[in-house]
């Protein structure tokens, strides 16, 4: 049984945070949280919803991005971040299970975990990022 298992059929719902209902960062927030011990802050309250492409798009150009680290392509890793973009607009993310295959969830459906160097996906890739490793010292989190 792979890590992933656990988060797949999660559905999805916008600005949600637990496994009740989450959207595409909410479902990264869960998984590195709960598996690595890695917090990232919320977002859910500087969007309106996870459908508004344009807003999405201007959170990640000045947000979340500056708490990871760019990964050159083929460097990825099992928790590593995959940005993807709808058209021109980067405005999904998910979470590397590994190499070419991704965890994420999709409005009005369930999180699955689909190949991103798949035609469906590849042509999508921004880039991937590694979140920095959790203190050492402190205890994981619960």
């Amino acid at each position: 049984m792979a890590w992933s298992d656990a988060y797949v059929g999660l559905p999805w719902s916008s600005g949600g945070r637990t496994r009740a209902g989450l959207d595409c960062w909410g479902l990264v927030t869960l998984v590195l949280a709960e598996q690595r011990g890695i917090e990232l802050p919320s977002y859910a309250e500087d969007y309106t919803d996870a459908l508004e492409r344009e807003e999405i798009a201007a959170l990640i150009a000045r947000r979340p991005l500056d708490l990871v680290r760019p990964v050159a392509a083929g460097d990825e890793r099992a928790f590593d971040l995959v940005l993807l973009r709808n058209r021109l607009l980067p405005d999904h993310i998910g979470v590397v299970v590994r190499p070419g295959l991704m965890l994420h969830v999709l409005r009005d459906s369930e999180s699955v975990c689909d190949p991103y160097d798949g035609p469906l996906w590849c042509r999508r890739i921004v880039g991937f990022f590694r979140a920095p490793e959790p203190d050492p010292g402190l205890p994981p989190t619960p």
